[in-house]
């Protein structure tokens, strides 16, 4: 279905349930809304900066003529022709400025889109095409109030705090044809320095620091205990079968005999790159696939 832009814009989320091919569908609108939002920007921002040079130069004009010429009529009526020549380029430079804001708005995260489509094609090769997905995905920024966890003095700063924000900006359910159920998630962490620091000159100045604490990922599978009964017997073997990419650490790993629990943290410099997030979710999930086919063939 159509993305509504007037809501879409407000709340900067995509929420569905729906089969995969309509999801990647408005996937692949929200990345159109994304390319058109960059390409507006560019361009309402250059008009912006044409108009407020054109009122630097109408300006510059007045000054000059009001000192090279000396008939008064004629001074007084370029004046009033400079005069609102800049009241008609302050406008438009107040209207370019809202409407590159206005575009600015929708335009979205990129890798957060780019990631969710991989995945979910990625996902649908092992999924009846008919079979309905939950997807929420958030655009939202990180460092909201709404997302801020906790605030902590900094321990070597005086006088300076840490705020920690975490904010899960996609979680996806679903079912694969051999009827496992899957909930997967990704939440940013970062955290910001902030406070007042005193410069050679005396004076004291505020200053912040923004620093990426990662991209942790969350994988739950449950699956049917007659297939995969043999599951707990390979308890041990688990942490073997596990194959991260290098940026990737394994956080936790819980075994059940209806349920895996994987939780892998990547690593702050490639936490925004939909790539690595890509190749992470993809080695989770054929990681615990490895083990549920080895219960799969023990439980014959």
């Amino acid at each position: 279905m159509p993305i509504d832009l007037k809501q879409f814009r407000e709340n900067l989320t995509y929420r569905a349930q729906a089969p995969v091919a309509q999801i990647i569908s408005d996937l692949q609108e929200i990345a159109e809304i994304d390319r058109l939002a960059e390409l507006k920007q560019k361009e309402y921002g250059k008009k912006a900066l044409y108009y407020f040079l054109g009122i630097v130069i109408a300006i510059g004009l007045i000054i000059v003529v009001s000192i090279t010429l000396t008939n008064t009529q004629l001074l007084g009526g370029l004046a009033l022709l400079l005069i609102v020549a800049i009241l008609g380029l302050a406008i438009a430079f107040i209207v370019a400025l809202i409407t590159r804001a206005k575009f600015g708005r929708i335009n979205v995260i990129n890798y957060r889109y780019q990631a969710a489509q991989k995945i979910l094609q990625m996902l649908s090769r092992d999924m009846d095409a008919n079979t309905n997905v939950k997807l929420n995905l958030s655009f939202q920024p990180i460092h909201k109030n709404e997302y801020k966890t906790t605030t902590t003095p900094h321990p070597h700063k005086s006088g300076w705090k840490i705020d920690n924000y975490q904010h899960e900006w996609i979680s996806i359910q679903g079912s694969f044809l051999d009827k496992t159920r899957f909930e997967l998630s990704a939440t940013s962490l970062s955290k910001k320095q902030y406070g007042w620091k005193r410069g050679s000159s005396g004076k004291s100045k505020y200053k912040s620091k923004i620093k990426s604490g990662g991209l942790d990922i969350h994988l739950n599978l449950t699956y049917s205990q007659r297939r995969y009964g043999a599951i707990k017997i390979l308890q041990s073997e688990i942490d073997g079968a596990l194959k991260l990419p290098k940026l990737s650490n394994l956080r936790n790993l819980r075994l059940t005999d209806k349920s895996m629990q994987l939780a892998v943290r990547i690593a702050p410099n490639v936490a925004d790159n939909q790539a690595e997030i890509y190749q992470t979710v993809t080695a989770m999930f054929l990681s615990l696939y490895h083990v549920l086919n080895l219960a799969k063939s023990l439980s014959k």
